[in-house]
């Protein structure tokens, strides 16, 4: 289903004009991927891992079609992300670690109402698949503007909106950062249930935890370049920031 090969992504310093409109954080140029490659089978849930800077958000945005990769492909269901990206956005359901992809001042079900007419479905569609949505994430009965929610209601709504068109891959970038230990178990459930009726799932963490409980198989990046790849029982570690931390200077001792 997802497909990625030889990935990177590369951010020089503005040059010239740029230098008046662009701010960059570094005088030297940035690798924020360096050649990784990977894939997700149909009904499987990859788990990426790794510490803050390690890639993770760009690698998610490459593959939703969000930033063009400097070189290599990503692909979903044989499409390219970077030459047919209404073939790819079609087919995967993206969840980004932020509020800003909902309307405050919209209720839930009309966020996802107006989200679907956006993606081509008419107003009987929106509706219908808004309602079942908002039913998968426990939504259902909840019935107020999003700026009352609470930072757990807008996680799972904006995981409602990744659903709405049913798609085969959903791309998740911390999907429970903001829930509790109840809620987040609830959306692991969720998500392997999603797994077994055949939907890929990519789910990029900073907590290995997570990934070891949830995930078949466990990546980890580190500055740009992936590390590891197995099974999570190779990993041994119950995800604390120092297990983490000690992990990585392993893995890229090994390398």
């Amino acid at each position: 289903m997802l497909q990625v090969s030889d990935l990177s992504k590369r951010y020089l310093r503005p040059r010239g004009l740029q230098r008046l409109f662009v701010r960059a954080a570094s005088r030297n140029p940035v690798n924020a991927l360096d050649g990784v490659s990977f894939g997700v089978a149909a009904g499987e849930i990859v788990g990426v891992v790794g510490p803050n800077g390690a890639g993770k958000t760009t690698l998610i945005k490459v593959i939703s079609t969000l930033l063009d990769p400097t070189r290599g492909s990503a692909s979903v269901d044989g499409f390219d992300a970077a030459r047919e990206p209404r073939e790819v956005r079609a087919r995967i359901g993206l969840f980004l670690a932020d509020d800003r992809g909902l309307y405050w001042r919209l209720s839930g079900r009309g966020n996802l109402e107006f989200f679907g007419r956006l993606s081509g479905m008419t107003a009987e569609e929106a509706r219908g698949r808004a309602r079942v949505a908002m039913s998968l994430v426990g939504l259902e009965d909840v019935d107020t503007l999003v700026f009352g929610y609470s930072s757990g209601m807008r996680a799972r709504l904006n995981l409602a909106r990744a659903l709405l068109s049913d798609p085969p891959l959903l791309v998740l970038d911390e999907p429970t950062r903001s829930l509790d230990p109840v809620i987040t178990a609830e959306v692991h459930a969720f998500l392997r249930m999603q797994a077994e009726r055949g939907t890929a799932v990519l789910l990029a963490s900073h907590r290995m935890d997570e990934v070891v409980s949830l995930c078949d198989r466990v990546l980890l990046l580190h500055r740009g370049r992936m590390l590891f790849e197995g099974k999570p029982s190779d990993v041994g570690t119950s995800g604390t920031p120092e297990e983490l931390a000690s992990f990585v200077v392993d893995q890229a001792s090994r390398r």
